[in-house]
């Protein structure tokens, strides 16, 4: 009987993955990142340290996020559909006083319960103007955080405006922090990537690796605006687009930093034992030369370019590696795959995210059928030339796709052609009726992967039966938009972007 119940216990032990020793977590979201722009996608674009750990892990061919930066962060970090967490419309405006709801613990709050070491570096992009909003807020979870609290900053300067570089704005300050602290003005005239770089590496080196260690990399690569140091742009010099070829350069600095990453594990003895996660946080930018290619539309629409992001996961505990899993996996689904999955550990019933570990790990069929791609209808009321409209209801079930209303995250994004690289002579004219004033969108998606052909005036029973499948995320969805507090001003906050004034 003893012997039995040891058996028992050790098969218990080992059904969690990791009961004994858990492994070190790096997780890496390159920022507007388009699904065309890596070497398996495209053999011209140079990435060939995420494609050492792809090709060693499991490629996720069909891995969906938002439409843009907060949407998709706030997402990851709670396992529930942004419409459901009031974060689905637009992103976290730096002169608007909201951010992820409090009350939900993040991701990285999970793993520091379990008895992780949690690091983040990089974009946040989930409201910082109450210490509660920030990385070290009490139910987000990060130990220590260096980074920018908004969407961007410019490379050099680390300096932007409530509505991101390239945007107008009427408060600018500057946007990097450590721990809390402002460190912006210090580290100007430093790209900011070396920076990102630079703390990574130095965390990786100071931690203690008997202990289990979470890092969150989240790049600013390769998002605009579209500069980079000399070297990497030469690289791509056959490029004659100045986007396109400065975009690439992007890209593979980031991968370039990807191997230092694991070059640093490995010296530390801690490859064998860390899971590595990437993906795009959306599609890529196609009007600054991302390419989302064969996909149709830009980041920010929800046709497949905007929503369906490049993916992997690669290390250690996933049992069959080496394969392009094909099931449906959704940014939701990551917080119960690596804590309850993973790790064996509990998470909320009511979380919109599927554990995803068996179905990744073993190469077997997605746990999921389909997922609420968004519900954002509070800001319909406002004229199509304002950026923060938006009337939109969309939803995935099996092979079908429904967009009710304009479909994208703002009025203004309206690039919902197919957007080939620029180099490339591989150009479809496609033609479609499809226009801004179409009200229904239905595709299905295994036999028109591209969206080339709108269905809805065929099929009217699908589109009644998706309609019903919304009207429960139609009930539930809340969006929390405050009006704009001066009170954000840099201006009096020692030319910072900071905390502390809601």
């Amino acid at each position: 009987m003893l012997k039995l119940l040891s058996l028992l216990l050790l098969a218990t032990c080992l059904s969690s993955g990791f009961a004994q020793k858990k492994p070190h977590i790096i997780y890496m979201i390159g920022d507007d990142m388009g699904w065309n722009d890596v070497s398996w996608h495209d053999q011209n674009v140079q990435t060939p340290n995420l494609a050492s750990l792809a090709e060693n892990g499991v490629k996720l061919d069909n891995f969906y996020t938002m439409a843009a930066c907060s949407p998709s962060r706030v997402a990851l970090m709670t396992g529930m559909y942004s419409s459901n967490v009031g974060g689905q419309h637009y992103t976290y405006l730096g002169h608007i006083p909201h951010g992820a709801p409090t009350y939900l613990p993040f991701l990285p709050k999970k793993l520091k319960d379990m008895g992780y070491q949690t690091y983040g570096v990089g974009k946040w992009h989930l409201g910082f103007c109450n210490e509660s909003y920030i990385p070290g807020g009490p139910n987000r979870g990060f130990d220590h955080y260096y980074g920018f609290y908004q969407g961007g900053a410019t490379y050099y300067e680390h300096v932007n405006n409530e509505n991101g570089p390239g945007f107008n704005g009427k408060y600018v300050g500057y946007d990097l922090h450590d721990d809390g602290v402002n460190v912006g003005v210090h580290a100007a005239c430093k790209y900011t990537s070396v920076l990102f770089e630079e703390k990574v590496l130095s965390n990786i080196e100071e931690h203690d690796p008997s202990e289990p260690m979470f890092h969150y990399v989240a790049f600013q690569l390769p998002h605009s605006p579209r500069v980079v140091p000399k070297q990497w742009e030469l690289i791509y010099n056959w490029i004659e687009n100045d986007n396109r070829r400065i975009y690439c350069a992007q890209v593979t600095y980031m991968d370039a930093i990807v191997g230092n990453i694991v070059s640093k594990l490995k010296e530390k003895g801690m490859f064998e034992d860390t899971l590595f996660v990437f993906h795009a946080d959306n599609g890529g930018d196609v009007m600054t030369q991302a390419a989302n290619w064969p996909y149709r539309g830009d980041k920010g629409t929800y046709f497949e370019g905007g929503i369906r992001g490049v993916g992997f996961m690669s290390g250690v505990g996933i049992k069959e590696t080496g394969y392009t899993h094909l099931g449906m996996f959704h940014i939701t689904d990551m917080y119960p795959t690596l804590i309850k999955g993973m790790l064996g550990g509990e998470v909320a019933d009511n979380l919109d995210g599927i554990d995803q570990w068996v179905p990744m790990s073993e190469n077997k069929p997605s746990n999921r059928n389909g997922f609420l791609i968004t519900v954002d209808t509070d800001m319909a009321h406002l004229p199509r030339d304002n950026v923060l409209g938006a009337n939109v209801t969309a939803i995935r079930e099996g092979d079908w796709k429904l967009m009710i209303g304009f479909p994208a995250f703002s009025y203004i994004y309206n690039e919902w052609e197919w957007y080939p690289p620029m180099y490339t002579n591989d150009v479809e004219n496609i033609e479609h009726e499809d226009s801004e004033d179409t009200e229904i969108w239905l595709f299905n998606l295994a036999e028109d992967p591209l969206e080339k052909e709108n269905v809805a005036d065929q099929h009217p029973d699908k589109v009644a039966e998706l309609r019903e499948l919304l009207k429960p995320y139609e009930a539930t969805a809340w969006n929390f938009w405050p009006e704009e507090d001066p009170a954000c001003d840099p201006a009096l906050h020692g030319e910072f972007w900071s905390t502390g004034w809601c």
